[in-house]
């Protein structure tokens, strides 16, 4: 729009006139035509929008015939789906799958979210303790009172050890399964359901939910407040050594991940694994919080490897798109 701004009766008389003169002349007239900068649209809101290079100028020779030359609208052309670009990332990875997994990623910093096989549901074994550490942090915040020692170092043992016992008294100091179900509901879990019987390991639940606990944990957007959120971190930035794999594997050199993982062999599964791993971290310059779940899985080291490999190219496709 905007080329042509005179008269459509003079463009018509200058057109005419040029033909005559380069007719005369014996020349053969060139068009050159020259497309405009194209921007990616944003998905959902949620992408920046990015600038591709403009198409190149051609310069067309006298014995060839000019293509007509086409505008392209830069709002109908889509940015990649980040669920798709995924997909296509976790599709070698399925096709040599043990079990069945799934995987979410959000970048905190964007807000560019991506999950496959988003709605499988899965036990939960030990990353429930990072729920319960939220939920504690939470009833604290609500009473306006700080831990108690024994709560701290139950807390510590629990995130940095995996320590059961200390899951155990802190689950039950939380109010066992309905304590945390009403705290959930708080959080905005949709898909969680806290284990029976006091068996928190056997709560089950989704990647999507397990991204809103990492998020509560971590986002100044939480209901947990800044104090709070820093004493998550600082123990979820120290799991034990043996326990660094999954999500850590997405996470730039020198950099240290906020972490836990879970694995546990399931009776109801046949004695299979359900290993998986959720975590905070900084790869390329951004925060990505990412959710690993998995079932059936042949032994622990299998599930721990698999996990592993999911992580480090679901963060890998998400920061490239």
């Amino acid at each position: 729009m905007g080329r042509n701004s005179g008269p459509a009766w003079t463009r018509h008389r200058v057109l005419v006139m040029l033909a005559a003169v380069v007719a005369g002349a014996g020349l053969a007239a060139v068009v050159v035509g020259v497309d405009s900068d194209v921007v990616a649209s944003p998905v959902s809101g949620e992408a920046q929008p990015q600038a591709r290079a403009a198409a190149a100028t051609n310069t067309l020779s006298s014995a060839a015939k000019p293509k007509p030359t086409t505008s392209v609208d830069a709002t109908s052309v889509p940015a990649a789906d980040p669920n798709q670009v995924l997909a296509a990332a976790m599709a070698p990875l399925n096709a040599d799958k043990t079990g069945d997994f799934s995987v979410a990623v959000l970048n905190q910093d964007t807000g560019v979210s991506a999950s496959f096989n988003a709605d499988e549901t899965y036990d939960t074994a030990s990353i429930v303790k990072a729920d319960i550490l939220a939920v504690l942090l939470y009833q604290a915040q609500q009473q306006g009172s700080p831990l108690t020692n024994d709560e701290d170092a139950a807390a510590t043992k629990m995130i940095e050890a995996s320590d059961n016992d200390a899951a155990t008294t802190l689950w039950d100091d939380v109010g066992s399964a309905a304590g945390m179900a009403t705290a959930n509901t708080a959080f905005g879990l949709k898909n969680t359901v806290p284990g029976a019987d006091d068996y928190w390991g056997l709560t089950t639940t989704t990647v999507a939910d397990q991204l809103t606990v990492m998020n509560v944990l971590t986002s100044s957007k939480s209901l947990l407040g800044p104090k709070a959120r820093s004493y998550a971190a600082n123990l979820m930035h120290q799991i034990e050594p043996d326990q660094v794999w999954g999500v850590s594997a997405a996470a730039d050199a020198g950099t240290t991940p906020a972490l836990k993982n879970g694995w546990l062999p399931v009776d109801s599964d046949n004695d299979l694994w359900a290993v998986n791993s959720i975590g905070q971290v900084s790869h390329g310059g951004h925060n990505y919080l990412v959710a690993y779940l998995s079932s059936s899985q042949p032994d622990e080291q299998t599930g721990i490897d698999q996990a592993s490999s999911v992580c480090k190219a679901a963060v890998a496709a998400i920061a490239g798109r």
